[in-house]
């Protein structure tokens, strides 16, 4: 058995933080013993133990909405630029995510599932990809974003089943818009077949999407970017997305995307359950100022900002899921209300053994210092990055 003790930690449980020690076996957790408590974590004899010397040890981030990083996007079509993603976002804290992918043909679409199926839950150097959000190709021309227009059509069963189907339990995650009796019928399909079902880039209004949410949908992309807005007299998708109880929202918390205190606005409206802090990142994620691409569109990265060349829209983001929490720190929410938005809720969402520092959950933490800033993250109990 192969065993990791972490000494000394500030463990930041589901509604407190503690003092203590974490014992970790074959990738899971398998004791989480306080410093109060009458058995000392020092009877335990691990040859393989970190001291944390105080230092925060949160569950890993979980980013179900990122494109890219580091000079690759998942849009390449390759395993080096899935593995360059997950390499690059471990160090950030990152420790489960979604490759995302774009509105593009669906030869490209395909072989870009392919290549993450490949991958999928398999060990990497870096962050597990525990599968692929599909954003795209079903849209509104409206609120395309930075996405490309030429490939957008409405939703087809048939041509969705051929993405499923290259490998059952890939695609955990589709951004579609809602605004016709056709998508609703899609959204009922992919319900039915396991996939969490994001409303996005949609021009959709209040009532279609809350009979999208009555079909089987539950999420929605990157809330209030690429989307119809509130109105007073029409709540629009947005509204939608604050109203409903069955609505899991996605925000970029970059300061950029969406202002701090709209963030606190959607946590007024839906609790600190509901809300899930998400990247979007792209390609240049981590690198210098400069043109970049976002699948064939041409984008220039500046100030902290990406955005198309061709009309200034905003074109992703290039922030990583730690500077999210550091936002959420800053409104004012104690640690473990800010791990429930970056890894608590969607771990819960999709189902997966993570987001919670419990014993039997997957040993995926991110270990921070005193301004939460990532000083090392362990993935199923390996460490894959230390500062």
């Amino acid at each position: 058995m192969k065993e990791l003790l972490l000494k000394n930690a500030k463990i930041v449980l589901k509604d407190r933080v503690i003092e203590g020690d974490v014992l970790v076996a074959d990738g899971i957790i398998r004791d989480i013993i306080e410093k109060k408590s009458p058995v000392k974590a020092e009877t335990l004899e691990i040859e393989n133990t970190i001291d944390l010397n105080g230092k925060y040890l949160i569950p890993g981030f979980i980013d179900v909405h990122i494109h890219g990083s580091n000079g690759a996007d998942a849009m390449d079509g390759t395993e080096e630029a899935l593995r360059t993603i997950s390499s690059y976002i471990v160090t950030k804290g990152t420790t489960k995510f979604l490759a995302t992918t774009l509105t593009s043909s669906k030869e490209e679409l395909l072989n870009v599932l392919r290549i993450a199926g490949e991958l999928q839950n398999k060990e990497l150097d870096g962050a597990t990809i525990f599968g692929v959000h599909m954003e795209g190709p079903y849209f509104d021309v409206e609120y395309k974003g930075a996405q490309n227009e030429k490939y957008m059509k409405p939703a087809a069963e048939k041509e969705i089943k051929e993405y499923l189907d290259v490998k059952p339990g890939l695609v955990k995650l589709m951004s579609l818009s809602p605004h016709t009796e056709q998508s609703i019928q899609t959204v009922k399909f992919l319900k039915e077949n396991g996939v969490i079902i994001s409303v996005g880039h949609s021009a959709a209004k209040f009532n279609d999407v809350m009979k999208a949410v009555e079909a089987g949908l539950s999420h929605s992309t990157h809330t209030f970017n690429g989307m119809r807005g509130i109105n007073h007299r029409e709540p629009g998708v947005a509204g939608a997305a604050l109203i409903s109880d069955k609505i899991n929202a996605e925000v970029i918390f970059d300061k950029v995307h969406i202002h701090p205190e709209i963030v606190r606005l959607m946590i007024k409206a839906k609790g600190t359950d509901k809300v899930v802090c998400i990247t979007d990142a792209m390609a240049a994620t981590g690198l210098p100022n400069g043109d970049y691409k976002l699948g064939e569109l041409d984008v220039y990265v500046k100030d902290g900002e990406a955005r198309l060349k061709s009309n200034d829209s905003l074109a992703g983001s290039v922030l990583t899921l730690d500077k999210a929490f550091r936002h959420v720190i800053e409104l004012g929410y104690p640690v473990y209300e800010a791990v429930k938005l970056t890894s608590t809720n969607v771990a819960k969402e999709f189902g997966l053994n993570a987001g919670v520092i419990e014993v039997g959950k997957d040993a995926d933490f991110a270990v921070l210092d005193d301004s939460y800033n990532v000083d090392m993250t362990i993935v199923n109990g390996n460490v894959k990055y230390q500062r």
